[in-house]
């Protein structure tokens, strides 16, 4: 039987914490570290529908991308809906660690599933965790549908329909504010989960086209990778601890 603590050792060696971003929460947000594991529940986010799947699968631990805890809280009141949700986490002796930035940044997470999904060659990383790399010379438009059939919704496409799309740069989540990156790296299009309209406009003015794919559609995919990344780890160590991916779908 494995413990909490023995999980986030595999998890740490799939994407270290220490390669998180100095603002993020990762790592072990609730639950005792030698508390015994034989489920593993993997999510996007801790939400009341995950919390009772995971009550439902009678997992000890549920792994999250996105922390809950992302800034202090002077109280644990049930009348306001994160607390509410952090009591009945704690009631349930559910453990939660949280996967963000050092996911993103890490070698085979959120940037280089999305590279695959998008047939992204010869992929370069760039700060936080932003992967710039060619593809096989498409028309904008033709690029914007292999990006909606990968992530299995709509991409709000900024620019010229017919632009030939030959480098591309890819940030999952909210990679708005990193734009000039993919300009200065020579991106034709920037694929990301959000991006403000402004910040669409100067894209397009710099000469790059943008889609926005959906924070939680950019996202996804990683959970899919994390999720066999951890059973590998799991069945090699030989702990008897079954993972499951959350069945419950965010918000598209």
């Amino acid at each position: 039987m494995a413990t909490v603590r023995e999980i986030l050792g595999l998890l740490e060696a799939i994407a270290p914490l220490d390669k998180q971003e100095e603002w993020d929460n990762s790592g072990l947000l609730a639950g005792h570290p030698d508390a015994e594991v034989r489920t593993v529940l993997l999510a996007l986010d801790l939400t009341p529908a995950v919390l009772d799947e995971a009550r439902r699968e009678s997992a000890e631990l549920i792994v999250t991308h996105h922390p809950i805890l992302f800034h202090a809280r002077r109280n644990l009141r049930e009348d306001d809906p994160e607390g509410k949700l952090l009591a009945e986490l704690v009631r349930a002796r559910i453990a939660l660690i949280a996967m963000h930035t050092n996911f993103d940044n890490a070698e085979n997470g959120v940037n280089d599933a999305l590279c695959g999904l998008l047939a992204v060659r010869s992929a370069e990383k760039l700060e936080g965790g932003m992967r710039v790399g060619d593809v096989e010379p498409v028309p904008l438009s033709e690029f914007r549908i292999r990006v909606e059939r990968a992530l299995g919704g709509p991409a709000r496409m900024y620019g010229e329909a017919n632009r030939l799309i030959r480098r591309v740069a890819v940030m999952g989540g909210a990679g708005g504010s990193h734009f000039q990156d993919a300009l200065a790296a020579g991106a034709d299009a920037y694929v990301t989960g959000e991006i403000s309209y402004h910040a669409a406009l100067d894209c397009v003015a710099g000469g790059m086209c943008a889609l926005e794919a959906g924070h939680a559609a950019t996202e996804r995919p990683a959970i899919q990778l994390l999720n066999r990344g951890l059973q590998s780890a799991i069945n090699v160590v030989q702990y008897n601890v079954r993972t499951i991916e959350s069945a419950v779908l965010p918000f598209l």
